[in-house]
């Protein structure tokens, strides 16, 4: 009934793009204090679908974005996106209506202020990719630097051997993901992707050779005060998704 009901939603905008995602556990009281009713913290079914259960189950999921192309319902490009953005994602449900998806409560980005969640701050991205292949191998360097302009930074950097790769196709939109700016938004996404597992607590898997992450955001300062613990780390190399939404939320300016 969910699934039908997000189906009924027109088609709002699309993107292309890579990312990665870093999945941690965090203190339960720093998220509870971001949500607001009838939003409660809830395991998110496609990372339990990975093996991420119980305590190996993400509660934060912090993400660098590089988008290729973003596209309006009528397929012209969009100019007030932003290239190169990070997003923060809280698993959570709706338990009145069975929903279950993700909470977005901050965008760091070079584009468009507010955002279509209503919540993004101005943040120069910087983002450097190298890939050496040698024959079936390859080994992906990737590193991310976020300058906010209110003060602080995040910073990744990681190096892995790539691994085994899934495609992903979602026959319909089945991922909500409202925010806590504004109850009214909801954007249900459908994605086309590749992914890769670089880290899996729960698996014993892990790819990477470097990593290195830090954030020193003063916002962010109760979510990564030292006793976070990074459960996965998930490449998409490529993903292509179409949003739907029961409204058209403009980005806002630059």
């Amino acid at each position: 009934m969910i699934t039908e009901q997000y189906s009924r939603y027109p088609q709002v905008d699309s993107a292309v793009g890579s990312r990665i995602l870093l999945a941690f556990r965090v203190a339960q009281r720093a998220l509870e204090q971001r949500l607001r009713p009838p939003w409660q913290l809830a395991p998110l079914p496609a990372f339990t679908a990975l093996g991420l259960d119980g305590p190996h189950q993400p509660n934060l999921a912090l993400v660098f974005h590089d988008l290729v192309l973003d596209q309006d319902a009528q397929g012209q490009a969009l100019a007030d996106s932003g290239g190169r953005f990070v997003v923060c994602n809280i698993p959570a449900a709706k338990p009145d209506s069975g929903e279950q998806g993700l909470v977005h409560f901050r965008m760091f980005t070079g584009g468009a202020i507010p955002g279509r969640y209503r919540d993004a701050l101005p943040a120069r991205v910087r983002h450097d990719q190298h890939i050496v292949g040698d024959g079936a191998a390859a080994t992906i360097t990737e590193s991310y630097q976020v300058d906010v302009a209110a003060g602080g930074t995040i910073e990744l950097q990681l190096s892995y051997q790539r691994g085994p790769r899934l495609r992903l196709a979602a026959d319909r939109p089945n991922l909500p993901i409202w925010t806590t700016a504004d109850p009214g938004i909801v954007r249900v996404y459908q994605e086309d992707s590749v992914i890769e597992i670089v880290r899996n607590e729960a698996a014993g898997l892990n790819l990477r050779q470097e990593l290195l992450f830090r954030s020193s955001v003063p916002e962010l300062v109760d979510l990564f005060d030292g006793r976070e613990r990074l459960v996965a780390i998930l490449s998409n190399p490529y993903y292509a998704r179409n949003v739907f939404s029961p409204h058209t939320e403009d980005a806002g300016h630059f």
